[in-house]
This record gives C-alpha cells, sequence and structure tokens, in this order.
C-alpha cells in the first residue's frame, strides 16, 4: 500500500495507514473512513517526490506508526509524542507503508524531546542517509493564509477544538469535510512550495477525528521552535 500523498497543491504530509498506536492526545472519537489512505481527500504523490518524508517503526519491516522529516543526513525532525523508545527503525523515502523498499533504513540512536513542551523532537539515526536530500526547513512565521490548505487563525482554532487553547506556536490546518492528515500522521510534515522549492514550516500534532467539517488539524509551527531545530541542521 502506498502512503505518499498531497493534502493540497502547496502542502504535503506524511501518510500513514490505520490501526496504529495513536497518543491519547492524537485522534478523539471519530474514526477514519476505512480506505486506507490517512491524508483525507488528498492525492497520491508521484514516485519518487517528497522522499524526505520518514516513517517511523518498530521494526524495519512492521508498519509505519509516525511520521517525521529528513532534515540533515542524520537527523529526522517528528513530534514529541511519537518518541517513547518504541519506535527503533526509520524509513526515509520509500513510497510504500511496509517495509523499506526503495527507501533508506536507519536505526534511532537517541531521541529529544523539546525542553519546553511543544510537541516537536529530534531523532537522531545511527547513520547518514546518503540517496535524499532532505527538506529545507524555514522559521518564517508562516501567516494563516499563506499555504493552499484551508487555515485557521487560533482564535477560531480554539472555539473549534474547545476546552483545547491554542498557542502562537501552533497552527490549525484542514477542517474540511474529508480533506485532513489522520491517525499515524504525527510528525509528519506541513510545508509549503514556491517557485519549486519545498520549505517545511510545521509538524503534525493532533487534532479531533479526521477529516470532520468545523475541527482543524493542529500542527507545531518551525518558527515557534527555532532555537530547538536550528542546531540539528546542516551549516
Amino acid at each position: 500500500m502506498k502512503f505518499a500523498l498531497l493534502l493540497a497543491l502547496t502542502v504535503a504530509v506524511a501518510a500513514f495507514a490505520q490501526d496504529q498506536i495513536v497518543p491519547p492526545k492524537v485522534a478523539w472519537g471519530d474514526e477514519a473512513p476505512g480506505d486506507g489512505f490517512e491524508i483525507l481527500g488528498g492525492q497520491e504523490a508521484q514516485l519518487g517526490k517528497h522522499r524526505y518524508v520518514a516513517g517511523l517503526k518498530k521494526s524495519p519491516n512492521g508498519e509505519t506508526l509516525c511520521g517525521g522529516s529528513l532534515i540533515a543526513p542524520n537527523v529526522v525532525l517528528t513530534a514529541a509524542h511519537c518518541l517513547k523508545g518504541k519506535l527503533r527503525a526509520v524509513v526515509v523515502g520509500t513510497h510504500y507503508l511496509t517495509g523499506f523498499a526503495d527507501g533508506e533504513l536507519a536505526n534511532i540512536t537517541q531521541e529529544i524531546k523539546h525542553p519546553e513542551r511543544y510537541d516537536v523532537g529530534i531523532a537522531i539515526l545511527d547513520r547518514n542517509i546518503t540517496t535524499i536530500q532532505p527538506v529545507n526547513v524555514s522559521f518564517e512565521f508562516v501567516p494563516a493564509d499563506e499555504v493552499s490548505v484551508t487555515t485557521w487563525n487560533n482564535t477560531r482554532a480554539s472555539a473549534a477544538l474547545f476546552p483545547i487553547r491554542l498557542t502562537d506556536t501552533m497552527l490549525g490546518a484542514g477542517g474540511v469535510e474529508g480533506e485532513d492528515s489522520c491517525r499515524g500522521d504525527s510528525g509528519g510534515p506541513l510545508t509549503i512550495e514556491e517557485n519549486g522549492t519545498v520549505r517545511l514550516v510545521g509538524v503534525i500534532s493532533f487534532g479531533r477525528g479526521c477529516g470532520v467539517h468545523g475541527n482543524p488539524g493542529i500542527n507545531e509551527r518551525a518558527s515557534a521552535a527555532r532555537t530547538f531545530i536550528e542546531p540539528y541542521l546542516p551549516n
């Protein structure tokens, strides 16, 4: 089963299959439609595109349980709640849900969570990924209207997800019925594309249900975690 999808024309997010271990805060209540795809309402990416997308697994041939992004040859950016010592293998660049065909396999040797409890974390790999270019990380503050997927300001998103209150470190996206990231997508990238250049601006964090009208998915802004992320980027 193939997993790399596009949520919108300029927003690329990791997509993985159902029946994963989902942290309690990731999906509440509603089940995803049983079509096998986890980016709802998206389009399957072409082979060879978005190869910086990583999948975190319990074992090399297991299913992907969390997403991530290669930001340096041996560094994967993901969600902090994915880093609990249980996902030891990382596959970068594969087009498939299970195994590591057409991608590169590595093991996680160190997990580092953001010190201020932002849902951002770093996985250090046991080797460099040599055939895949890391994604560019942008620390500019992206206004909610600058990406083509439907985005929400924090006031509207907090109201929709009450009693959860969003902070300036977060960006709500989606909330259109049938279009959303979903279970197992946690840790994957929120990106924007400009003049053919892809830049990572967020990390998929949590949401209420999958593709439910009026309930945006929540991403942690890369700009809010700059001092944490920047030391791990290539010089």
